[in-house]
């Protein structure tokens, strides 16, 4: 009785190092926005806390196979726990971005020998290499399912290095059982292994794995850096997808292998799509859409997995290749990823710029606040620290919003923009998480298992219901408008109408209109946009390019906005047309370049 109680403690012990090494990069996403912000590093230079940990592994999995006849099991996992527990430390006490990744490093490293070790140390407590296999299997599914929450409430309880403080007495907790004569006493020396053909199904997985950087890393980096969540809320919806990926294997235990990779394959892929296409920043899409992630995970692994790392035979071997396949899917994934969503949310940030320009023209606020805080927003977007969105209530609030109704719509109308203009830029790293989803169903597909029995009805009816809930998950989305969602139409200045401040009245609205006719006037001479005619008054700022400002550049502006101004007056009846004919006489005639001449204007370039 008491050996038996022994052997479950040693069992939960040495499961508890495999989930910390399989949940790392699943707690450790959670906290990517915090990083982010406080070591000021790009979205490429960030997603390395992931990249290196998981490289880590790849390369130490490898170096195990050099090895695996000549170390035992409880050697390789002792070793791995005890350098992971002192890597944590380092990484929660790090003081500069080289020395966490650093600590990552050795933190991956560890995590290899860990979670290779730990095999045969659960086969001679269990006394099985299949349930060794399964427990393995588990433990790691648990791990995923948990590490989203608990990277959720540690960032924001506490902050991020609170991660990696309790990853060390955890680790250590593990490695006191490892290094337990009973474990010692009933592993099994290392032996000779049947080389299964397993290069398919790993390649499956490192495809799925790849999958999953989009469901995680992408999702994460949304909902908590552009749409401003909690990490704790952020964790709430992202471990809808951890749930429905253990979900799935209870509703459906007995469908059939190619049933489940077309189901699985539809889920996963169209779960990713459904993300990149969001139709608003609610949590209630992105719930949906990470969940139809989850089930597609767990009905690819599901088959994945037992080709992989087959549960009756000796899988240390088999083990140690899966490991380093599925964490090269990780690599790989941000390797591709991070760069282009770095790029698009650079880009993402010009047109957030813009939008925020354009709300502003087009609000009721006052013309003397318009422009200087159409400026105010431009400086404020791109001074923002790396990691940060800008937070654009500032400058209204400088200005009085909350005594002003039309600066607090306005207010509300430029956040609405930001967020929405950078949530599509994250549509194509999505759908490049999709492709690495089909290449996984693909490999799946392919795969020439044992036969197995029919699919029952039931199993059959649950998988077709979820193949339609995704379908219509991606219909909805669209009816709901995602294919506009984050764009915005700007008014064409050629084409604007003649009255372009429609509902101002008194004073300030005849100027408005004077104004704003003007504007168009000058950027349709000069083939922009009103909006990039404005933000490019400083030539030092990332829109300094659209307009060459030049004194003749400027002339031929002024005169082309005294033209379209007067014409618009005349066309609203505002002035009778002799008069307006004779403004325009003058306007064109006028010598506005030798009056520049006279004055000192300091953005204009030598």
């Amino acid at each position: 009785m008491a050996s038996g109680r022994r052997d479950r403690l040693l069992t939960a012990a040495v499961a508890l190092a495999v989930a910390l090494a399989v949940a790392d990069s699943s707690v450790v996403v959670l906290a990517l926005p915090a990083l982010y912000g406080t070591f000021d590093v790009s979205i490429v230079a960030v997603s390395w806390t992931i990249t290196a940990y998981n490289l880590a592994i790849v390369v130490g999995a490898i170096a195990v196979l050099a090895v695996e006849r000549r170390v035992r099991g409880h050697v390789l996992a002792g070793t791995g726990l005890g350098l992971f527990a002192v890597a944590s430390l380092v990484c929660g006490l790090s003081q500069s971005f080289e020395l966490l990744i650093i600590g990552r490093t050795l933190q991956g490293f560890g995590a290899a020998l860990a979670l290779v070790g730990a095999i045969p140390v659960l086969s001679g407590i269990r006394g099985s290499d299949a349930h060794a296999i399964r427990a393995w299997a588990l433990a790691g599914t648990v791990g995923v399912a948990i590490g989203p929450a608990l990277g959720g409430f540690l960032t924001e309880l506490f902050s991020w290095r609170s991660i990696f403080l309790l990853q060390a007495p955890l680790a250590a907790l593990a490695l006191i059982a490892v290094v337990d004569p009973r474990v010692r006493s009933v592993e099994a020396a290392p032996r000779p292994e049947v080389r299964s053909r397993t290069a398919l199904a790993n390649a499956g997985f490192l495809a799925l794995y790849g999958a999953l950087v989009g469901a995680l890393f992408l999702s994460v980096l949304l909902l908590v850096v552009v749409w401003g969540w909690s990490p704790i809320a952020g964790a709430l919806v992202v471990t809808s997808l951890p749930i429905a990926t253990i979900a799935v294997r209870w509703l459906v235990p007995d469908l059939a292998p190619r049933a489940a990779v077309a189901v699985g394959g539809v889920a996963l892929a169209g779960g990713l799509i459904a993300l990149g296409f969001l139709p608003a920043a609610t949590a209630g899409w992105a719930a949906c859409a990470l969940a139809a992630c989850g089930l597609g995970l767990g009905l690819i692994g599901s088959v994945l997995a037992p080709a992989a790392v087959p549960p009756d035979r000796p899988g240390m071997r088999a083990a140690t290749i899966s490991i380093a396949a599925r964490h090269a899917g990780f690599v790989l994934a941000l390797a591709v990823i991070a760069p282009v969503l770095s790029a698009s949310l650079n880009d993402g940030a010009r047109l957030a710029t813009k939008a925020t320009t354009a709300e502003v023209l087009d609000s009721s606020i006052s013309l003397r606040t318009k422009v200087s805080l159409a400026l105010d927003l431009r400086d404020l977007v791109a001074n923002a620290p790396r990691g940060k969105v800008p937070d654009p209530t500032v400058p209204f609030d400088k200005r009085g919003a909350a005594h002003d109704a039309n600066l607090r719509e306005t207010r509300d109308a430029v956040v609405v923009a930001i967020r929405d203009t950078l949530t599509r830029a994250f549509r194509s790293s999505f759908l490049i998480a999709a492709l690495f989803a089909v290449g996984a169903a693909l490999a799946a597909a392919a795969l020439r298992g044992r036969r197995t029995a029919p699919t029952d009805g039931k199993a059959l009816a649950i998988a077709g219901v979820i193949t339609a809930l995704v379908v219509v998950l991606i219909a909805a989305e669209f009816h709901a408008g995602a294919d506009g969602f984050g764009r915005r139409d700007y008014v064409d200045p050629c084409h604007a109408p003649a009255d372009p401040f429609p509902q101002g009245h008194g004073i300030d609205g005849t100027l408005q209109r004077i104004s704003l006719s003007a504007i168009d006037g000058a950027a349709c001479k000069l083939g922009t946009g009103r909006e990039d005619l404005i933000l490019s008054l400083d030539p030092s700022s990332a829109f300094g390019s659209e307009v060459k400002w030049t004194r003749a550049t400027l002339a031929e502006a002024l005169r082309a906005g005294l033209v379209r101004a007067i014409d618009d007056a005349d066309h609203r009846n505002t002035i009778p047309g002799f008069v307006a004919a004779g403004l325009k006489f003058v306007a064109e005639r006028a010598p506005i370049d030798w009056m520049l001449g006279r004055v000192n204007i300091p953005f204009l370039e030598s």
